[in-house]
């Protein structure tokens, strides 16, 4: 593929919008080659592999020049994604020593740009051979204030890795990803395990090629903070405040806020009547830990409990399984776990609700998860017997929906 010719070649901007308050928080930068009147994208010319990275080079160098003066002389107070391929630049640097990715530093200088308002996209979906050279690369925008994102999550092999590595304020969730949040369950799953990944290692979630409304609430519902897509706009020559569909974004947004409160609400009763319903039980159970391990001494128990809960078993406060984990189903009961085998200390669940029992709660009731082996999704409910034992039922998660 021949290097488009670049007076045809300009840079358009996509909004993203923000979850906080309905506003375009950023624009991202996207190129495209536009003749009599007919644009196209330049995508397919930077994904071709037979066209050489110093080629590509020059036409991204091109494109963020334009962009960046386009940007200063807008005015706006959005921020601007702007894709990096440190391979491109580091190539680069070693056949000339060409610092490209101060020239980019220089220019937002020189142009009254404030860095904080870059977001560097890290495109690179394969990690350098030097981790160390690459590092100090993306060291040099977040010593200036740029912000670090990581783009296209989900679409290469090496995405947990290059979270590792470059330590982003965003990740965005691509869109092969977010096509299919809305038909596959698992897909969704992903998404809300990435949101929980971010409270614990320090970034938002943006959900690119978002298309339909069905598609926008799901990303909604697995706590996406940032969203752009063709539902708002598709990217145009000039960055532009207004877009369609901010009403459908604020309305999702109220009534998923109207859902979790009346399943707190929900949640708060259901947890007391499960712990109303246990503690009318718990008389069925041995004190004895001797006791406790034979393989009938939870079978009166098992048989009395609510429709809703599926599985029951003993452990001590280290969590060591005490007794056999009795199953629960159209069957009858059966024990598919002999006591004395498992720890169930290093499960999230049990940590949780040991330190919910520890400050003086009778009962506590997980978060829904899946189940490894069965594949269901539970929630967990610990139940305070004794200062040394502690029954475990799992429950349906329907009933807390």
């Amino acid at each position: 593929m021949n290097l488009p010719d670049l007076n045809y070649v300009q840079p358009f901007f996509q909004p993203i919008i923000s979850a906080d308050d309905l506003s375009v928080f950023a624009y991202e930068v996207l190129a495209r080659e536009v003749r009599a009147g007919k644009v196209k994208t330049l995508g397919p010319y930077f994904e071709d592999k037979t066209v050489p990275d110093l080629d590509k080079l020059v036409v991204d160098q091109h494109v963020r020049t334009l962009a960046l003066k386009k940007f200063a002389a807008s005015g706006s107070r959005a921020k601007l994604f702007m894709n990096l391929k440190p391979s491109w630049i580091l190539e680069r640097r070693g056949q000339d020593g060409d610092r490209d990715e101060s020239q980019i530093l220089t220019m937002v200088g020189a142009l009254g740009l404030d860095p904080k308002n870059i977001v560097i996209e890290v495109t690179e979906e394969e990690l350098l051979a030097d981790i160390d050279e690459f590092s100090r690369l993306l060291a040099d925008y977040r010593r200036m204030g740029c912000l670090l994102a990581i783009d296209d999550f989900g679409k290469g092999a090496s995405s947990i890795e290059r979270i590792a590595y470059v330590d982003p304020n965003i990740v965005k969730i691509d869109s092969s990803i977010v096509q299919r949040v809305d038909s596959h369950r698992s897909f969704f799953e992903i998404c809300q395990a990435m949101a929980a990944f971010g409270d614990i290692s320090g970034f938002d979630l943006l959900f690119e090629g978002v298309e339909t409304p069905y598609q926008l609430e799901r990303c909604v519902a697995a706590r996406g903070r940032y969203f752009q897509g063709w539902i708002f706009a598709k990217a145009e020559a000039e960055p532009k405040t207004d877009f369609t569909d901010r009403d459908l974004l604020d309305s999702i947004l109220s009534i998923r806020a109207s859902r979790d409160m009346v399943k707190m609400r929900r949640r708060g009763e259901m947890i007391g009547k499960i712990e109303n319903d246990v503690e009318q039980l718990r008389r069925l159970i041995p004190d004895n830990e001797r006791e406790l391990a034979n393989p009938q001494a939870l079978l009166a128990l098992a048989r009395e409990l609510p429709y809703y809960c599926i599985r029951c078993f003993v452990c001590n406060m280290r969590g060591r399984q005490l007794s056999h984990v009795y199953q629960v189903g159209s069957h009858g009961v059966v024990t598919v776990g002999a006591s004395n085998d498992a720890s169930w200390f290093f499960r999230d669940f049990f940590t949780k609700g040991l330190g919910a029992i520890q400050d003086g709660r009778l009962g506590y009731l997980s978060e829904i998860y899946k189940n490894v082996i069965t594949k269901e999704n539970i929630a967990t409910y610990i139940h305070r017997l004794s200062d040394e034992r502690l029954l475990c039922v799992d429950v349906i998660s329907t009933v807390l929906n």
